[in-house]
């Protein structure tokens, strides 16, 4: 598309949060949209995702959230013309500890409180619904027939295309140099091929977030981590219709994926990338991965899925999501500076809980408000209380490691 000079919204980064705001914003009826990215539209964490959804929630603000979220990946192709490959198969968590027992059936109850559709199954019931995985002693197993997956590489991708089938304007290849801001207001930005002028400029800029954000004076607390998974070559009898199958304590979740299985987790000691020692044109391609991590994962769920044995492995591959302190996402606007608003944070689960995340934004930044309230993912909660790099290294690190046995 041609360079702009102006807009009434530029938006850095065109994974899920910012390529979905975009199409939220166009949907609304704002037009004079910018999006844009250093490098190829969708092409950096957002492709390496796992594609995985969850109704199941800690907080009433997440459940409506991912509720919203699924619904609208659901229904997209519907609503665009545009497919993401999304597959409503249900999604399983399977709970092996009395404490996660507790936990799982307070989030059961809020889920179910809030209209999402949930059951505890039977060993029996869980092993016919998902012929390759083995109960092998589970105490609890929640299942949500509402969840799915769909194929990451489409999803930012859509929602960018989507958001240029409605008038906004799409600039790959477009890498921003400065914020501009003066009087406590964003003034626009520069870019490798110029200046564009705009009132509102938004931080989706995944790994480069705070990067960005230090050019005008904000400390986002975030640490980019390395996140991996990898999918066997095709194992028999594993059906694209079978569950998502998360198993808590491992925190190990695996789905269907072109006649394989596709395993991820989350290990103790993840690699945290400082991305100012990174060179001008590092790419998240350019991750060292590290397929042990994923073999010890896997070691630690052989009980459960027995066909993981000697399985070769078609597919390893490894994102660099962006991790909170305290595991939250950061979204909104920054006091102090009009205009100027925050998406980062992604805490792994950015790309499925996109679809909302772009909604509530889009009606933050038209209209100043918007529900669910997004005040607890705001930026200002970490006000006063900044912490030094080490310690929002280890902080982050904590919030990663073994992710789902958090409360």
């Amino acid at each position: 598309m041609r360079m702009r000079d102006h807009a009434q919204v530029v938006i850095i980064g065109s994974g899920g949060f910012g390529a979905s705001t975009a199409y939220h914003l166009a949907r609304r009826g704002l037009r004079d949209v910018v999006l844009l990215d250093r490098y190829e539209l969708g092409s950096q964490t957002s492709p390496r995702a796992a594609g995985l959804t969850s109704k199941v929630a800690a907080s009433e603000l997440m459940v409506r959230l991912v509720h919203e979220a699924v619904e609208t990946l659901a229904a997209f192709e519907a609503t665009t013309g545009r497919s993401i490959g999304f597959h409503r198969v249900g999604a399983m968590r399977v709970l092996l500890t009395a404490e996660g027992e507790s936990r799982m059936r307070r989030d059961a109850a809020l889920a179910q409180s809030l209209g999402v559709k949930v059951e505890f199954l039977s060993a029996d019931q869980a092993e016919r619904m998902a012929p390759h995985f083995r109960a092998a002693g589970a105490r609890a197993i929640l299942f949500c027939p509402e969840d799915g997956y769909f194929h990451p590489p489409l999803v930012a991708q859509e929602f960018a295309a989507a958001a240029a089938d409605l008038g906004a304007t799409l600039l790959p290849g477009t890498a921003v140099t400065a914020i501009r801001h003066g009087g406590g207001h964003i003034r626009g930005v520069q870019t490798s091929k110029g200046p564009i002028e705009s009132p509102v400029v938004v931080d989706a800029a995944g790994a480069w977030s705070a990067l960005l954000a230090d050019e005008v004076g904000i400390r986002v607390p975030m640490v980019p981590t390395r996140h991996q998974l990898f999918i066997t070559e095709p194992l028999a009898g594993l059906e694209p219709h079978h569950p998502i199958v998360r198993i808590h304590e491992p925190s190990v979740y695996t789905r269907p994926e072109q006649g394989g299985l596709m395993l991820g987790g989350y290990e103790d000691h993840p690699l945290q990338i400082d991305m100012r020692a990174q060179p001008a044109d590092f790419q998240v391609r350019d991750l060292p991965l590290d397929l042990g991590v994923l073999v010890g994962l896997a070691a630690e769920v052989f009980t459960h899925f027995p066909a993981l044995r000697g399985a070769r492995i078609r597919e390893h591959r490894g994102g660099l999501p962006t991790m909170s302190p305290d595991g939250e996402h950061i979204v909104g606007p920054v006091a102090g500076l009009g205009g100027f608003y925050i998406a980062s944070a992604c805490n792994v689960g950015g790309l499925s809980l996109s679809a909302s995340v772009g909604r509530a934004l889009a009606d933050l930044i038209a209209e100043g408000s918007c529900q669910p309230d997004l005040t607890p993912f705001s930026i200002e909660r970490f006000r006063g209380r900044d912490l030094d790099p080490a310690a929002l290294r280890d902080a982050c690190a904590r919030a990663y490691a073994r992710k789902y046995t958090k409360a």
